[in-house]
């Protein structure tokens, strides 16, 4: 493979790695990781081509490694997907795989499939300009401001507001930057970070300033900077110990640097040790020594002798200085491997601080105002009308937009009924937009309380969990006593009720067994299950109910049982809160659910 993109000398990358990754929860089996990389390459257009891959499981996420060589195998030519645009059919790839696989759909996605199944390329709205995936991918990392951001928001102003370039340069020169120029364009220097002038803005480059101020004019000289641009700036300013952590990795890579300082002033001691001793010798050694053989001897003896000591001596200062260095200078920690050390959850939960926003949306803009809501208070904001729980003191539940209701807490059950009364009250029918827990809160509240949901794909679902209601509710229902289950079942017994129940309340949903499975997982935590006996339940459940997938069923319960407590696994369980006396009755604990009566509250975990 390496000989044949030898072939592509004139291109710097024949061979390109591509990751695909799953959701966390997701576990694919390698016959799904064979299939999506065949169907990667076939959307590519280079199913003939060189691969290697691997799938990998290290991180929270599973994912595949996919070294591509762009080379033909028999033409030898280089094949460039898409004339160079080759993301945008990698997007279509993931699409393809997504739903050939039944995997749970991205977030703002490129591709997305229509009424009849097919992929569709989906219009995104005009949004502000961001940083780049490598800078994000920093900011993710480390949880600092990275210098395309500050660029983008703080650089980019200075730049607008000056009228000529010593304006310019002046600006830059008290916030402890500069700007320079290279080659036809321009690079600003955020502390010892250099970014591209255009990356700011598109009026910010070289070429737009030239048609503003004119000819490009170089930095006059100026006073030293009043302030430093070099100190990492948090991201977040609340995060916990962000900041901490960013003086602690500031000061580690500082002493990295000192590394490379210190190898330096070592060989220029050694060369003026060598020099001062080159000296001494000519000196000592000047004039005639005829006759004086012995004493010429004795003294190139004992000047030898002195000088290897101080070599000696010097050799062992100098190893122990680079020891000392040397124990420091690895990589440091990520933000989230940081805090992870102080609590196992806390890197979790700096992972998954964003989620998608919950929205309803109506089919009007009515001017917003507020309602009178049982257990909301309603707080006036310019055209918003806040919506608050009753006791709380922090952010509003709600926000009511005027078209729009933005839901804040959307795994508060209680928030969410109370958005809907207010959509009901505004608008009547109303659409629903949101991740798929706060989609399946809401079917679950349109049935209990009539609300009319307009979402197509939602309408089976409604309708079946109205139906499993008034099952559950009809006075003269006959009680089963023959198929009763027992009060302690066995692991494998508990997952095909979970799973049947997921089924049977999303009738119109297609998802692979392993978000099944992971639900299940979700549905035994809120029943009071402890982590290891969710993952004894899978272990024991899941292959006897896919007798043919091969895979380690070991780690894949683990894996399931440690999603079930992890941030977005909390978040789903918060979803289901109401539900565990229905949950514990399908598992045939109907003891514990009298239990669960008598004490008011769900079982708490062990």
């Amino acid at each position: 493979m390496t000989d044949l993109a030898e072939v592509a000398r004139r291109d710097a990358r024949p061979v390109q790695h591509w990751i695909l990754s799953w959701r966390e929860g997701e576990q694919p089996s390698s016959a799904q990781a064979d299939e999506a990389v065949r169907m990667f390459l076939d959307e590519m257009g280079m199913s003939d081509h060189q691969a290697i891959y691997a799938l990998h499981s290290d991180t929270h996420n599973w994912h595949l490694h996919v070294a591509l060589n762009r080379v033909h195998p028999e033409t030898e030519k280089l094949i460039t997907a898409n004339k160079g645009y080759d993301h945008r059919v990698a997007h279509l790839a993931i699409a393809r795989i997504e739903l050939r696989q039944r995997w749970e759909p991205e977030a703002n996605a490129l591709y997305m499939p229509d009424a009849r199944g097919e992929l569709k390329l989906v219009g995104r709205p005009e949004t502000e300009r961001q940083p780049g995936a490598r800078a994000l991918a920093f900011e993710e990392r480390v949880g600092a401001r990275s210098a395309e951001r500050i660029a983008i928001e703080e650089v980019a102003p200075t730049i607008r507001r000056a009228a000529t370039w010593r304006e310019l340069h002046e600006a830059f020169s008290k916030a402890g930057m500069r700007f320079e120029k290279k080659g036809s364009g321009a690079l600003l220097w955020i502390g010892d970070q250099p970014v591209k002038a255009s990356v700011a803005g598109r009026d910010c480059s070289m070429s737009a300033l030239r048609k503003r101020l004119g000819d490009f004019e170089s930095a006059p000289t100026l006073p030293p900077p009043q302030e430093k641009a070099t100190a990492p700036r948090p991201r977040d300013p609340a995060a916990p110990l962000l900041s901490s952590y960013l003086e602690q990795r500031h000061k580690h890579y500082e002493q990295r640097a000192a590394h490379g300082d210190a190898v330096s002033r070592q060989r220029d001691e050694w060369r003026q040790l060598a020099d001062r001793h080159q000296k001494e010798r000519a000196d000592m050694f000047r004039g005639s020594w005829k006759g004086k053989g012995d004493a010429l001897n004795a003294l190139r003896s004992l000047t030898a002798a002195r000088q290897a000591q101080e070599k000696a001596a010097l050799r062992d200062r100098q190893k122990l200085e680079r020891a000392a260095l040397r124990r420091d200078r690895g990589r440091f920690p990520s933000y989230e491997e940081w805090l992870a050390r102080f609590e196992r959850d806390a890197g979790d939960t700096w992972r998954h601080r964003t989620r998608r926003p919950a929205t309803i949306e109506g089919a009007t803009f009515d001017q917003p105002a507020p309602h009178d809501i049982r257990a909301v208070r309603a707080v006036l904001d310019r055209g918003k009308v806040h919506y608050h729980l009753a006791g709380s003191r922090g952010a509003p539940a709600f926000t009511d937009r005027g078209k729009t209701i933005d839901i804040h807490d959307g795994r508060n059950r209680g928030a969410v009924l109370a958005a809907l009364q207010l959509s009901a009250e505004k608008w009547g029918t109303f659409t629903i937009r949101g991740d798929q827990q706060f989609k399946r809160t809401c079917v679950q509240l349109a049935a209990e309380h009539g609300f009319k949901i307009s979402n197509p794909d939602l309408q089976q679902a409604i309708t079946a969990e109205r139906d499993g209601l008034r099952t559950e509710n009809k006075p003269d229902a006959p009680t089963r006593t023959d198929d009763r289950r027992p009060m302690s079942m066995a692991p494998a017994a508990i997952c095909r009720p979970h799973l049947d129940a997921i089924i049977r309340e999303q009738p119109a949903r297609s998802a692979d067994p392993s978000r099944l499975d992971a639900e299940v997982a979700i549905r035994m935590a809120v029943t009071g299950h402890s982590r290891e006996a969710i993952a004894k339940t899978i272990k024991e459940g899941a292959p006897a109910d896919r007798p043919d997938e091969r895979r380690d069923w070991d780690i894949y319960a683990r894996r399931a049982g440690d999603f079930a407590f992890s941030p977005p696994g909390r978040e789903m369980r918060e979803g289901l809160a109401g539900r565990e006396q229905k949950l514990i009755r399908l598992e045939g604990r109907d003891g514990e659910t009298d239990l669960l009566r008598k004490l008011g509250g769900p079982l708490r975990h062990l």
